[in-house]
């Protein structure tokens, strides 16, 4: 099953050059919004634009744990999982990395997989309860493979994640939410097919999480998860829709505005993507001038 990545029925577009609303310095878009001292720390480490925080750590931060002491507690989940499976497998004693990646993945879905839910995203779950979508389950894959060593990759088209291996000329894929665990192969050859960073897996959590709370009208929150998801990852639209729709809700129609102009700025080639937006927010703001002059 396909996870649902963000769809918001506000599709938006704009020109390269913005006028009407007062200038504004971005920044305040960019990752500025605080949250506890964990999140803070996945935030500030990524001011040079690369997560020099493990994985396992930045994810499990990212999905919600906000104090030390649970940090440690779901870290030694981990470790309890990855001693599970040196035992009950011969993986420490395989050298080639693609039997061994086949090794954990036969196993994790043998043992550790009780299905699979469009919007379990939190890593969390996925310890806990064994249960994630094709995120959370990429990233628990990724997260043991690399500590046996194994450089696998996530693999992102739109909507979906998977992982890849390539080893020795070969490659093999790894689907963690289809019944057969094969990657289709219209999902190999897919346009929007590209390797992801790790930043930007922190980026889908956030991304998710920015997602739901739009759904429950928490748009403050929303807006914090936004400006996290594009600080993770500055070249995708995606949060930076989301956020415009969370200002325009809010009938902050200048910082939405403004907020296209920036990442239109930065991506100019998006700019036919934009126009119905822009003569909207345009509309907007001018209607918003107009009050205040009243």
């Amino acid at each position: 099953m396909r996870c649902i990545l963000l769809v918001t029925g506000f599709i938006i577009v704009a020109p390269a050059f913005l006028v009407g609303c007062r200038s504004l310095q971005f920044n305040k878009f960019a990752g500025k919004t605080p949250g506890n001292a964990l999140e803070n720390s996945v935030i500030d480490d990524l001011h040079d634009g690369r997560l020099d925080v493990s994985l396992d750590r930045a994810c499990l931060i990212a999905s919600g744990v906000n104090t030390d002491k649970r940090l440690q507690a779901y870290l030694k989940k981990i470790d309890l999982l990855i001693s599970r499976i040196d035992r009950e497998t011969d993986v420490n004693n395989i050298n080639d990395p693609l039997t061994k990646a086949r090794t954990i993945f036969g196993w994790l879905r043998n043992n550790a997989s009780e299905g699979t839910y469009n919007d379990c995203y939190d890593i969390r779950d996925t310890l806990n309860l064994q249960v994630g979508n094709c995120l959370s389950y990429a990233i628990r894959f990724t997260i043991i493979c690399r500590h046996c060593g194994i450089d696998i990759q996530n693999v992102f088209i739109p909507g979906h994640i998977y992982n890849a291996l390539t080893s020795n000329g070969k490659t093999e894929y790894f689907e963690h939410t289809h019944s057969d665990g094969i990657v289709k192969s219209a999902d190999m050859d897919s346009p929007g097919r590209k390797v992801m960073k790790d930043e930007e897996l922190i980026a889908e959590i956030f991304l998710y999480k920015a997602r739901n709370a739009n759904n429950d009208l928490h748009y403050d929150e929303s807006i914090k998860y936004c400006q996290w998801a594009s600080k993770c990852n500055p070249d995708d639209s995606r949060p930076v829709i989301l956020l415009m729709d969370n200002y325009i809700a809010k009938k902050k129609y200048e910082d939405a505005y403004l907020c296209l102009h920036d990442y239109i700025s930065r991506h100019p080639d998006d700019k036919n993507s934009f126009k119905k937006t822009y003569k909207l927010l345009q509309r907007l703001c001018k209607k918003g001038d107009n009050a205040e002059q009243k």
